[in-house]
C-alpha cells in the first residue's frame, strides 16, 4: 500500500477560546472524524487498481494556541489526534485495522466580529500529519499484511465555523475542517 489515504474530512465541535495576557488565546475541540475512501495503488509487489479502503467514522481531539495580530486576524499552532478504524478493503478476503493520525498545523484565521456574540471564523493552515496504520490480517490475493507502519506527510487544511462568546474570554463553537494529506 503506497498511499494510505487521500482526503480527510472531519467535523469538530465544542471549541473553547480563552483570551489571556497579550492577546494569547488557547482553545480545544472534540468531534467526529470522517475519512473519504483511500485508493490502494500497490500491495507489496502487486500492482492494483479499483481497490479501496473504507474507514468507519471516528473521533478527533485538538488543542491550539495563538495570538491576535489584529481584531480580525490571528495566527495559531494546532496539534490534534484523529482515530478511524478500517471498515473494509475491496478485493481483500479479510481486512481489519486502525488508523491513528497526529496532525500539526500553523494556521491563519479570520474572525468577523460584530454586534452580536456570534462570530463567524474561517481559517487555513499548513503542516504535517504523522500517520500510523495498524493492520490486522489484510489479505489481497496470495499476500497477507499484519503490521504497524508509520509515516509523515505534508498536509493542509481549511476550516469555517461559528463561535458564540459567553464572555470575552470564553466561547463555544461549531467548526468544519477539511484536511488533505
Amino acid at each position: 500500500m503506497t498511499r494510505y489515504l487521500q482526503f480527510i474530512l472531519f467535523l469538530a465541535a465544542a471549541t473553547t477560546v480563552s483570551a489571556g495576557p497579550q492577546n494569547i488565546r488557547g482553545w480545544y475541540d472534540l468531534g467526529a472524524s470522517v475519512i473519504e475512501d483511500a485508493e490502494i495503488e500497490a500491495f507489496f509487489d502487486e500492482s492494483l487498481s479499483d481497490n479501496e479502503v473504507e474507514f468507519e467514522p471516528g473521533f478527533r481531539g485538538a488543542i491550539g494556541l495563538g495570538t491576535e495580530l489584529t481584531r480580525y486576524l490571528s495566527v495559531e499552532v494546532e496539534g490534534a489526534f484523529h482515530y478511524n478504524s478500517i471498515d473494509s478493503v475491496s478485493g481483500a478476503t479479510s481486512g481489519r485495522g486502525d488508523l491513528y493520525q497526529f496532525p500539526v498545523f500553523a494556521n491563519l484565521a479570520l474572525h468577523f466580529p460584530n454586534r452580536s456574540r456570534l462570530v463567524p471564523v474561517i481559517g487555513a493552515g499548513v503542516g504535517g500529519v504523522y500517520s500510523i496504520i495498524d493492520a490486522n490480517d489484510i489479505t489481497i490475493g496470495a499476500t497477507s499484511f499484519s503490521s504497524r507502519e508509520d509515516t509523515w506527510s505534508f498536509a493542509y487544511q481549511g476550516y469555517a465555523g461559528l463561535i458564540y462568546y459567553f464572555r470575552p474570554e470564553m466561547a463555544l463553537g461549531f467548526t468544519y475542517h477539511y484536511v488533505r494529506n
